[in-house]
């Protein structure tokens, strides 16, 4: 007999910790949410058939569950052979506005985010003498989708596509495609209603 109290027990506290879990959850996406990533992103560039890798830094507040203000920052890593890349570096920041399709812990979005690089050419590879660091005004589309574990973390995927030109020097494409994907973090900063 003591067994099946301890039994119901069991499965009384179980229930109740999962419709907890799952009212917590259904609450994740609304405004407050700040969701911030870090990762290493490989890119395709047209201009120079080049894969290249960064390090994708991301943070994003949501205004409502529909609307985010996303700050977004690549460290440029180099290629996959290091030494015939075009750039000495090409590091780029990025500032815009997603709109975001949810449903519960389920996240698509689309975004446009202008932005600037910060980019300097291989002289070597470019066959010139030498090369000056040049500020290159970009622009870029986003598309990614997260999916929210829990009120702390979250997986996510994204696509974005760059253009823009290098022309100091030389004229160079910055047109380019990147992919990043992960684990991230969140923070609700203001309390549920």
């Amino acid at each position: 007999m003591e067994k099946v109290k301890a039994t119901r027990f069991t499965l009384i506290v179980l229930l109740f910790v999962q419709v907890r879990v799952h009212a917590q959850q259904a609450d994740i996406i609304r405004p407050g949410l700040i969701r911030a990533q870090l990762t290493i992103s490989p890119s395709y560039m047209f201009g120079d058939k080049h894969t290249y890798f960064y390090l994708h830094g991301n943070l994003e507040g949501f205004l409502n569950k529909k609307i985010s203000v996303v700050g977004e920052t690549y460290y440029y890593l180099g290629d996959q052979t290091s030494n015939n890349s075009k750039y000495e570096y090409n590091h780029s920041v990025f500032f815009g506005l997603s709109r975001h399709f949810t449903k519960k812990n389920n996240d698509l979005y689309i975004g446009l985010q202008p932005g600037i690089s910060l980019t300097k050419l291989n002289a070597n590879e470019n066959n010139l003498t030498s090369t000056s660091v040049g500020v290159n005004p970009l622009f870029s589309t986003v598309v990614g989708y997260n999916f929210f574990v829990n009120r702390v973390f979250h997986f996510f995927v994204q696509t974005r596509f760059i253009t823009g030109e290098h022309n100091y020097d030389i004229h160079q494409s910055l047109t380019e495609l990147r992919f990043s994907a992960g684990l991230g973090f969140n923070l609700n900063m203001l309390k549920a209603k």
